[in-house]
């Protein structure tokens, strides 16, 4: 090896590790806030409002499936016929539930408790970034990010946005908790022929 090649070399990996570094550094949160002091804000808010559509989607297909399994409960016997508005929403279930009642009834149980797992663990998510937001907004982290201030308009529409999540957050929470009531009571009204 010639002595320029290894001089290139050392050269190379100096230059790459240095790239290495500052691409860390570009993504620690306190460098973001003094660069761009609302763009950490505006993505948090965008996740809060992904995550909050999210929760209302799952919410109303635990809620099918918890009625879904109270009509087959309140529906029992072997000459059910199958349902078209049912067969849409659950094509599956709707067409083992003639085949294999017990089965139906153990699959629909368990994929009602998969999804309010889920989305359990969504609104402990979004609490947490709605308070992470919160704290952010109050005690802004480098003093020279005046966007972020409450006295600023934009950091004052934030706000309202976190409590208008909050809130939505709060009802999310209650209609889960009558769904776990609900299928906590199905759970022990167990499907038997």
């Amino acid at each position: 090896m010639s002595l320029n090649s290894l001089k290139a070399g050392k050269f190379l990996l100096t230059a790459g590790l240095l790239v290495v570094l500052v691409q860390g550094l570009w993504q620690l949160p306190d460098l973001q806030d003094y660069l761009f002091p609302g763009h950490q804000l505006a993505a948090d808010l965008q996740s809060a409002r992904r995550e909050c559509r999210k929760i209302g989607d799952d919410l109303i297909a635990l809620r099918d499936r918890v009625d879904y399994l109270k009509w087959f409960l309140a529906h029992r016997g072997p000459d059910q016929k199958v349902s078209i508005n049912r067969m849409l929403s659950f094509p599956f279930s709707e067409f083992i539930r003639s085949l294999s009642p017990n089965f139906f009834w153990k699959v629909n149980v368990y994929l009602a408790q998969k999804t309010r797992v889920k989305e359990e663990r969504r609104l402990r998510y979004l609490e947490a970034l709605l308070n992470n937001i919160d704290l952010q907004l109050r005690q802004p982290s480098c003093p020279k990010s005046t966007a972020i201030l409450p006295k600023n308009a934009a950091a004052l529409s934030a706000l309202q946005q976190i409590q208008a999540f909050q809130h939505q957050w709060s009802v999310y929470n209650v209609k889960l908790n009558k769904l776990i009531e609900q299928l906590a009571w199905l759970e022990n009204h167990d499907y038997k022929d």
